[in-house]
């Protein structure tokens, strides 16, 4: 087991919907407790003023810093980002963030790192949430920690995961028919995995990279995260 290291690795197997919207959105502050990184490498990134008003996520490119809300995924995830980081933001009903890319976890050219916003487990309670996610073999369990997101409280996870496994799925597999949607988890990669307790339900913040590269990331995925708030609730 990596000591509290964590790794959050996920693919989808959806296409990203992205519709503008012209409604604005009030900036909320958010505050998180999540420990502090130990390293003094990050990946490059660049500082510029943030934009004045919302803007809706798009479906791909880069974020320029300034603000960004969902406009698929509920509850509305809003974005503040302060650094142009090397990662694409995508959104669906069920999952929305920031990552490296779109692919299939076997066989990936390209090793995943992202921080992603679940709402999978809504209709469960954070305790029924977590009991699900220690159910997987795949995954390592490490350390636990109380912290608080955009103001609502979590538990915080380290894991490692150990093996490829499909973290949930939506939908039906079988003769003529297709997922509607999944999220994986790839081997050797380093997790945290934040449960939050929210009004709109419980929602399960992951956040991962590569064994190898989870240093290095671990500053970025904590100034996102710092830059999540749910304006709506």
């Amino acid at each position: 087991m990596r000591p509290s290291h964590v790794a959050l690795v996920a693919i989808v197997a959806v296409v990203v919907a992205g519709c503008a919207s012209s409604d604005a959105t009030t900036t909320v502050t958010v505050t998180t407790s999540s420990p502090p990184s130990t390293s003094s490498t990050t990946p490059e990134t660049t500082t510029t003023t943030l934009e004045a008003d919302p803007q809706p996520l798009p479906a791909d490119g880069f974020l320029e810093p300034g603000d960004y809300y969902t406009t698929a995924f509920e509850p509305t995830v809003l974005y503040t980002i302060e650094k142009q980081h090397i990662l694409q933001p995508f959104q669906h009903e069920l999952v929305t963030g920031l990552h490296t890319h779109w692919a299939f976890p076997r066989g990936s050219e390209f090793p995943y790192r992202g921080v992603a916003v679940h709402s999978h487990w809504s209709r469960l309670t954070p305790e029924e949430a977590e009991a699900e996610l220690r159910e997987f073999d795949a995954i390592e369990f490490g350390p636990t920690t109380q912290v608080e997101v955009a103001g609502f409280p979590g538990t915080q996870v380290e894991a490692f995961v150990v093996a490829t496994a499909r973290l949930w799925q939506e939908g039906n597999v079988g003769p003529g028919e297709a997922t509607t949607s999944a999220w994986w988890l790839q081997s050797n990669q380093e997790k945290r995995f934040i449960i939050v307790d929210t009004p709109a339900g419980t929602l399960l913040i992951t956040i991962g990279a590569d064994a190898e590269e989870w240093d290095d990331f671990l500053p970025v995925a904590e100034e996102i995260l710092a830059g999540i708030s749910f304006p709506d609730l």
